[in-house]
């Protein structure tokens, strides 16, 4: 399981300036995803509990791996013209969750849609996945391994706005959420959108596509110019 600071905090029991100095002085490993950071559950376990039981179906993925800016799949090649929404009839954040999470978006995709629902609440009731500047990346807290892919990315866009009790207080308007078989994927997946998400222009983009295939074009323009300028190259060439 993935903790965010607050709840390895909590979880062992103390403030999370002492979680910040264990971090500094190498005792535990974390990686930071779009600003915040995130902690194997499982490594966390090893270090400060070694007889708990090994569980058979946990993943204790290294922190290389965690921390690993690539593993291969781009945002868009998980995206579907028919998982996309341009305006969402949504009002808070569970109708935007539910509306998502449609049954028809994850039609032979999941095994049991409600479970899906009901893990992406479970975050939303942990901590807003709101990230501001009207920009949500809702995704369930654990990794879903009954997904017969390795993961999916639905796109939704609500013209009002939805109060999503985003740190900076403003309504949301652009939703993400993703899904992935395994943690090693949600956080590349998480890296993926924090790097999307922080180009402006990009952003100021998303609204003005006319249709479902225009936000997926966007994305892997997006993506081929990441690309580009990462290997040294000039796009315009």
């Amino acid at each position: 399981m993935i903790l965010t600071l607050k709840e390895l905090a909590e979880y062992l029991r103390v403030n999370e300036r002492t979680i910040l100095r264990m971090l500094k002085t190498g005792k535990i490993q974390g990686a930071k995803i779009g600003g915040q950071w995130r902690f194997n559950g499982s490594q966390i376990d090893r270090v400060f509990f070694p007889s708990t039981p090994i569980d058979e179906d946990d993943e204790d993925i290294p922190m290389s791996v965690l921390t690993r800016p690539h593993i291969g799949i781009p945002v868009s090649r998980l995206m579907n013209e028919e998982r996309i929404i341009l305006d969402m009839k949504a009002e808070n954040i569970e109708e935007a969750i539910a509306e998502l999470t449609d049954p028809r978006f994850f039609f032979g995709l999941v095994l049991d849609v409600q479970d899906l629902r009901e893990k992406c609440m479970a975050r939303e009731n942990v901590l807003s996945t709101g990230i501001g500047n009207g920009i949500a990346i809702p995704h369930p807290r654990d990794p879903i391994t009954t997904l017969r892919a390795p993961g999916s990315v639905i796109y939704g866009y609500s013209k009002k706005g939805i109060d999503f009790k985003a740190p900076d207080g403003n309504p949301v308007h652009i939703f993400f959420l993703i899904c992935s078989q395994n943690i090693e994927l949600h956080l590349h997946l998480m890296g993926c959108m924090a790097r999307l998400l922080k180009n402006e222009d990009f952003v100021k983009a998303l609204p003005g596509c006319e249709n479902n295939g225009d936000i997926i074009k966007l994305v892997m323009e997006q993506e081929r110019d990441e690309f580009m300028r990462l290997s040294g190259n000039d796009s315009s060439n």
